[in-house]
């Protein structure tokens, strides 16, 4: 089963602290494990060097001096905290004993480098230390001490045994917290998820309200609410797109549709049949322009992946364009200077770079006053090549400066609807340089003329 982001947050939460937890366990376990023993050897030292101070020699053997007494205490500790001694030769027979031995022995073992064993007696567990006995440099034999353990191993088995049981009960109180933590870690993200499933098409208005600390979910929210002014920016572009298209579509077609109905309500003359035909087929030119430029929009969107780029000259490129717009220029006796100060080849499509001139430079001959000139500048820029188109045409506003590429949309169309235009042609000047990777800019004075540069990218 597929568990929440919540529930998911909590379960890693735990899994980290609970091994976080079982760590911190497992070392003051041994902590208090390595202290309990440590004591218990301290204090086997401390009885083995009491002892090694009571010892005689008699003969070959060692024995223990004021024994009498010292039995007698004992004897008087066996039940409490016995302490269990022995004396062996050097090699390993017994020589005496505690009386709380009894008949038994404490396990002799041969000197390896341990003093301190783990071993048994009657039974129990003991701790027990062996340590040799020197005179003059000589060894003469060992002092065996040894402590039941039972008391430490009772100790540790009850703290092994509480935190066995507390580590459940642990684990259970950090998933509770760990769930009311990321409840409330990920409410931000709730009331994100809810505005944005209250935000559709016809309500792109709304947006989400931002955290008062500047952290990362503030983050998200700004760059949601950035994503949702774009997308509404970009619907109000498409319904304003879709409704000029419309209307430029349905102009030439009106036009069309009127003419038949003129020419169909009596019989006219061939001059006027002839007339109303040629109408005709201006508006279906026009319409057939409309169309082939709003294909070539949409196609542009896959166009990037098929780029033709090679080397081209962009002077020569400049003569092609105004080669074929040379009689517009004659017919408005519109002078062109082109100023070639730096005749070098770019990398980029010939086709899109044709577009782009083409359109530029028919704007320029379309919106240019008769008797004018229009100047193309090549320079170089910071080893980039550098092109301007000037004309001393009509300009334009500059609040409508930032709307010149928008599809369909002409400035002042109606103050000039002697010039012809479906208001494409900057739109896909645009995207072309876009797709090309070359800057472009506008600088227009109105009643003065306008200047679109082109700043291309370095080869």
């Amino acid at each position: 089963m597929a568990l929440t982001f919540k529930n998911r947050i909590a379960l890693h939460y735990v899994l980290v602290t609970a091994a976080l937890v079982a760590l911190a366990y497992l070392v003051v376990f041994g902590v208090v494990r390595q202290q309990v023993y440590a004591d218990l050897d301290r204090g086997l030292r401390l009885q083995a060097a009491r002892h090694l101070t009571e010892l005689y020699v008699a003969g070959d053997s060692l024995r223990f001096a004021h024994k009498g007494e010292w039995e007698e205490q004992e004897h008087q500790q066996v039940d409490v905290a016995p302490v269990f001694v022995q004396l062996n030769d050097a090699k390993g027979g017994l020589m005496d004993r505690s009386p709380n031995l009894k008949a038994d022995q404490l396990l002799f073992h041969l000197t390896d480098g341990r003093q301190l064993v783990d071993a048994a007696l009657r039974g129990r567990a003991i701790r027990q230390l062996q340590a040799p006995i020197r005179q003059r440099g000589q060894l003469r034999g060992y002092l065996l001490v040894a402590v039941p353990t039972e008391p430490a191993r009772h100790v540790l088995d009850s703290l092994g045994s509480v935190l066995l049981l507390s580590f459940p009960v642990v684990l259970l109180a950090l998933y509770g917290s760990a769930q009311w933590l990321a409840g409330r870690s990920i409410a931000p993200v709730v009331r994100i998820t809810a505005t944005t499933n209250r935000i559709t098409r016809d309500n792109l208005t709304a947006r989400i309200g931002l955290p008062p600390r500047p952290d990362e979910l503030h983050t998200l929210a700004t760059a949601i609410n950035g994503l949702l002014g774009r997308v509404e920016q970009a619907v109000e572009r498409e319904k304003q797109f879709t409704t000029d298209a419309s209307h430029e579509l349905r102009t030439p077609l009106a036009v069309l549709k009127g003419t038949l109905e003129v020419l169909v309500r009596k019989p006219r003359t061939p001059a006027e049949y002839v007339s109303s035909i040629q109408l005709g087929i201006r508006e279906i030119d026009r319409l057939t322009h409309l169309v082939d430029q709003l294909l070539l929009m949409a196609r542009f969107e896959s166009h990037a992946k098929g780029l033709n780029r090679q080397e081209l000259s962009v002077l020569s490129s400049v003569h092609d364009v105004l080669y074929r717009h040379r009689a517009d220029l004659e017919a408005k006796r519109i002078r062109v200077d082109v100023e070639d100060g730096a005749v070098t080849t770019v990398v980029a499509d010939p086709h899109l770079v044709d577009l782009i001139l083409d359109n530029l430079l028919s704007n320029a001959v379309k919106y240019s006053p008769a008797g004018s000139t229009i100047t193309v500048t090549l320079a170089l820029a910071a080893g980039r090549l550098r092109c301007a188109i000037r004309d001393q045409g009509i300009g334009i506003r500059p609040e409508d400066q930032v709307r010149i590429f928008d599809p369909l949309y002409r400035s002042d169309a109606l103050q000039h609807k002697h010039i012809g235009g479906t208001g494409l042609g900057l739109s896909i000047v645009a995207k072309a340089c876009a797709l090309l990777g070359i800057e472009l800019a506008v600088e227009s004075a109105l009643g003065q003329g306008t200047t679109f540069t082109l700043l291309f990218p370095a080869a």
